[in-house]
C-alpha cells in the first residue's frame, strides 16, 4: 500500500505536521517511538512555578490528543532506512516492517552537544539545560553560567545579559569570541569571560548550585550559580538521509522557504533543518508549513509560487 505521506519524528514539528495531515484528510502515517520530543520535560528552577514554563506545552498536548484518537495512523517504531522506489519511497523500521509513501516529512530534531562531566546527567533540567533561547526569561536578576565559544553561546550571552545580574561565559577555545559580534556581546558590563577554561563538574542538591572550572594551567575553581546553559553545537538527527538530501557542513538538512529539500517529494521541518526552528512554537509552525507543501506537491502544485503578480 502506497501512502500519501509519512512523517518521521515525534517532536513539535512532527506532531504539527501529522495533525495538519489529519485535517486535510491525507492518507498519512506518523512514525515515532515517542511523542513530544524535548517538550516532554522542561527546566525546573527553585524560584519558578511550572505554569511559568508552559509556553507551547498546552499546544503540544492538544496535538497529542488529536493523534491519540487516531491510532491507525501511528507507528511506534524506529526508522532504520529510507530508500527511493518508483513513485515514492520505502521506509524500513526496526521490527523489519516496511511502509511505502509518495512523500516524506523529516522531523527527527536535533540534540545538544553534551559535556560528559560528573553531575551533568544528575542535574539536567534541574538548573542545567541546553536552550537559553527557551528559558532566558526565567533568569531575571539571577547569576548565570553559559558554556560554549561559538555563535550559539554568544547569542545566549547577548539575551541573558539584558536581564540577568551576571553572566559568566566559559569558553574552552576562542571560537567566535574574537569576531566583531563576539567583542560586542562580551563588552557588556555584567558579562565575565573565562577563556581557555573548561567545566569539569556540576554540583548541587536538588538543583544545580555550582560548577567547577579548570583553566589551561590546571587550576580549579568552584563558581556558585543559579542556572547553567550548555550552548555548544547542536547535532541534527539526519544520519538517515545524508545520502539522499543536501545538508550543510554540520549535517542540518537544507530546506527552502516551503520546507522542500533537494530531493523531490521529501520535506523537512524543525530542528533537523538549517532553518533554525529552535523553539516549540517555531517548530509547530514549521511542521504545518511542511505538511502544506507536501499536500501541494501531491496536487501537482509543487512548483507553483503563491504570490501576488504585480
Amino acid at each position: 500500500m502506497m501512502h500519501e505521506l509519512i512523517i518521521i519524528g515525534g517532536g513539535p514539528a512532527g506532531l504539527a505536521a501529522a495533525a495538519y495531515a489529519v485535517r486535510k484528510r491525507m492518507d498519512a502515517l506518523f512514525i515515532s517511538k515517542g511523542l513530544g520530543g524535548r517538550t516532554k520535560r522542561h527546566l525546573q528552577l527553585p524560584w519558578v512555578e511550572d505554569y511559568q514554563v508552559a509556553i507551547g506545552i498546552e499546544t503540544i498536548k492538544r496535538f497529542r490528543t488529536q493523534l491519540d484518537y487516531l491510532e491507525f495512523m501511528r507507528v511506534r517504531a524506529l526508522v532504520t532506512q529510507i530508500e527511493e522506489i518508483e513513485g515514492g519511497f520505502r521506509i524500513h523500521v526496526a521490527d523489519g516492517k516496511t511502509y511505502e509513501t509518495q512523500t516524506i516529512i523529516l522531523a527527527m530534531g536535533a540534540v545538544g552537544e553534551r559535556l560528559n562531566i560528573p553531575g551533568e546527567d544528575e542535574f539536567e533540567l534541574k538548573g542545567l539545560c541546553y536552550s537559553a533561547m527557551t528559558y532566558a526569561p526565567l533568569t531575571v536578576d539571577r547569576n548565570v553560567v553559559v558554556i560554549g565559544d561559538e555563535v550559539l553561546a554568544l547569542r545566549a550571552v547577548a539575551e541573558l545579559s539584558r536581564i540577568a545580574t551576571q553572566v559568566i561565559l566559559v569558553a574552552q577555545g576562542d571560537g567566535d569570541l574574537n569576531t566583531a559580534v563576539g567583542q560586542n556581546v562580551l563588552s557588556a558590563r555584567n558579562v565575565v569571560v573565562k577563556r581557555h577554561t573548561r567545566a569539569v563538574e556540576v554540583k548541587g542538591d536538588t538543583f544545580a548550585r555550582s560548577i567547577v572550572l579548570e583553566d589551561a594551567n590546571g587550576q580549579q575553581e568552584e563558581i556558585p550559580t543559579d542556572v547553567i546553559f550548555i550552548e555548544k553545537q547542536l547535532i541534527p538527527n539526519s544520519d538517515l538521509v545524508l545520502d539522499m538530501v543536501d545538508v550543510d557542513g554540520c549535517g542540518f538538512i537544507k530546506v527552502d522557504a516551503r520546507n522542500c529539500t533537494s530531493k523531490r517529494g521529501i520535506f523537512a521541518a524543525g530542528d533537523v533543518t538549517d532553518a533554525s526552528a529552535y523553539q516549540v512554537l517555531m517548530g509547530l509552525g514549521d511542521g504545518e508549513k511542511a505538511a502544506l507543501s507536501a499536500f501541494d506537491y501531491l496536487l501537482g502544485l509543487g512548483d507553483v509560487l503563491f504570490r501576488c503578480d504585480d
